[in-house]
């Protein structure tokens, strides 16, 4: 909640210095407008936003928060604390307005939780058990394209002339080590046509049979830049995705521009 008015919840936050000790604290945005933040003042000028706007913005906000029933506003300013990012520029709000952050997601299921006894029981099994396949695959289904299930429903257009390039890769991801292949080319000669080719063959089933199960995600590394202010958010993502392809165990993940990475 705003550390000013405890009244609306905390979406900017700021750092304090007092007696040579930083105190954060976390303010609404009517409450950071009264209180001259520049940067804040700036963006509400510029996006032409009346006091009157805000404080209605302000009023919807605090009326959903109140309607999420156990969802604690507590967790949510932890969840933005800048204790938590060592140190680094605050202003986590903007976040929420790149998609970086998808609370709805984690309310959706806290709300699936809450009427879990009202609801007959098939209902809730199928209810837990889509929560549970999302939540297992949060930062691939995020960040990354399924491309073999593209292949399966007809999204992928036929490959022509790479099937050598494509067999190539195969024979590497069938070996037992050194079988991370890297497609090594100028821009719009056909690397990620090759993913794309061998995505088809395994939604035909034209390979051998140790890639018989497996899925190629294709990973989009605008996506999982975009929005990273803090310090190590860019690397829990990272490493959240590293995570979830040991977990699945059947991922071939396609790193596109991987020199990016390098």
């Amino acid at each position: 909640m705003c550390s000013r008015c405890g009244e609306r919840p905390a979406v900017v936050f700021i750092q304090k210095m007092e007696n040579d000790k930083v105190t954060p604290e976390g303010l609404c945005i009517k409450c950071a407008r009264e209180l001259n933040i520049g940067s804040i003042n700036q963006m509400i000028d510029k996006l032409g936003i009346s006091d009157e706007e805000i404080e209605a913005a302000s009023e919807q906000m605090a009326d959903f928060m109140e309607n999420m029933g156990d969802f604690n506003l507590d967790n949510l300013s932890e969840m933005f604390n800048p204790e938590n990012f060592d140190g680094a520029q605050t202003m986590p709000f903007s976040d929420l307005i790149n998609g970086a952050l998808s609370p709805t997601e984690d309310c959706e299921e806290e709300i699936t939780t809450d009427n879990s006894d009202s609801q007959p029981n098939g209902k809730k099994r199928r209810k837990g058990k889509r929560g549970a396949k999302d939540d297992s695959r949060k930062f691939l289904n995020t960040y990354c394209t399924n491309l073999t299930e593209r292949a399966k429903h007809g999204e992928i257009d036929n490959i022509i002339g790479r099937e050598s390039e494509i067999a190539r890769a195969v024979q590497i991801l069938c070996r037992r080590t050194k079988n991370n292949p890297c497609l090594i080319g100028e821009p719009g000669v056909g690397k990620t046509a090759i993913a794309e080719g061998l995505a088809i063959k395994i939604a035909k089933g034209e390979v051998p049979a140790r890639l018989a199960d497996k899925e190629i995600y294709l990973l989009d590394l605008t996506a999982l830049v975009a929005g990273t202010q803090f310090r190590g958010q860019f690397e829990g993502r990272i490493k959240g995705l590293v995570d979830e392809v040991k977990h699945e165990g059947n991922i071939i993940l396609f790193i596109d521009e991987v020199h990016n990475l390098v």
